[in-house]
């Protein structure tokens, strides 16, 4: 007797669906950082970095402002601003507008039908779930069978908690 949960089956049917279609996601645009662990594209599909847990929802959102060229202008860090938005703003200022390649792993949808994926900047290569960890910007969530980068996570979330 087999018992198969229907977000698994969903999972399975999604995989089979992006598996063959993945060469659409070498470039696409982040539209919006929703938390540090979830962004959406400009397709408008929801995806959410395997690996990173954000520690919760920030109180207020602040837009970005950006100078003549597109830079970012900082504004000056406040102590009282929570762990949170802090953990916002960084991942605001690392994906939003950018390009990026989003990578799969074996199970490529949640029980929410978000997509998950590894996120990789196209402009220098930086791997986006592991800068968040490794600047203490959220907590480690590795799930079987999802284990691709594992490694390169736990080392990336060591750094960010020391």
């Amino acid at each position: 007797m087999i018992l198969l949960h229907a977000s698994d089956i969903c999972a399975q049917t999604h995989m089979l669906e992006l598996g063959s279609n993945t060469d659409k996601y070498n470039d696409v645009v982040v539209e919006e950082v929703l938390r540090c662990d979830t962004v959406r594209l400009e397709s408008g599909e929801t995806v959410r970095l395997i690996g990173v847990r954000a520690f919760g929802n920030p109180a207020r959102k602040k837009k970005i402002s950006r100078d003549e060229y597109g830079f970012v202008i900082k504004e000056k860090v406040d102590l009282e601003v929570p762990p949170e938005e802090q953990a916002l703003e960084f991942t605001r200022e690392l994906l939003e507008g950018k390009h990026v390649r989003l990578e799969f792993d074996a199970v490529q949808k949640d029980a929410g039908y978000k997509t998950l994926a590894y996120v990789f900047l196209i402009d220098g290569n930086t791997f986006v779930n592991a800068r968040i960890l490794e600047r203490g910007f959220a907590g480690l969530q590795i799930q079987a069978p999802n284990l691709k980068y594992a490694r390169q996570l736990r080392d990336a979330y060591r750094e960010g908690r020391a």
